[in-house]
């Protein structure tokens, strides 16, 4: 059985969701990025506050290059040294489904693009916040699997 091309699951229902919240208040103000300030989402796992290192991946399932970035996310979680979190725009159930279908060994957290982009301070995604124990310390759009392996300073085995 093959896997699964999620760029095949879109729905005009979820692009149409997206463009409502993109377009929809947000309900924080957006926050600057300050290398060495606390992480603004440690509600999202207390583990975050501790670990000595941890990224946080923000990814769009209306973005394809977030949707090309998914399946890589296994290899990277195996070789990356942290605790690692998805925040993903999808509805809990699709999350869900991402997390079963490539057997993902980190959570993956629901929220909406607009709500993240803001609170987090993102200005595209895919992103990501990079933390040591629980400072953040790196901010950055990722261009492609290599891009956040050489960000991270992570190397594949």
């Amino acid at each position: 059985m093959s896997k699964l091309n999620f760029r095949d699951l879109f729905k005009r229902e979820t692009l149409e969701r997206e463009q409502t919240y993109a377009s929809g208040p947000t309900e924080t103000a957006e926050q600057p990025f300050v290398p060495g300030e606390p992480f603004p989402g440690m509600d999202l796992d207390p583990r975050l506050a501790d670990a000595e290192r941890a990224a946080v991946l923000f990814v769009s399932l209306t973005c394809s290059s977030c949707i090309d970035l998914l399946p890589e996310l296994v290899a990277y979680a195996d070789n990356f040294d942290g605790l690692l979190l998805v925040v993903s725009s999808g509805k809990k159930e699709e999350n869900e489904e991402l997390v079963s279908y490539y057997d993902y060994s980190f959570p993956v957290h629901t929220m909406e693009e607009n709500v993240y982009k803001a609170r987090f301070g993102l200005e595209a995604t895919p992103g990501a916040i990079m933390l040591e124990k629980g400072l953040m310390m790196q901010k950055f759009t990722i261009q492609h699997i290599e891009h956040l392996y050489e960000q991270s300073e992570t190397h594949r085995e």
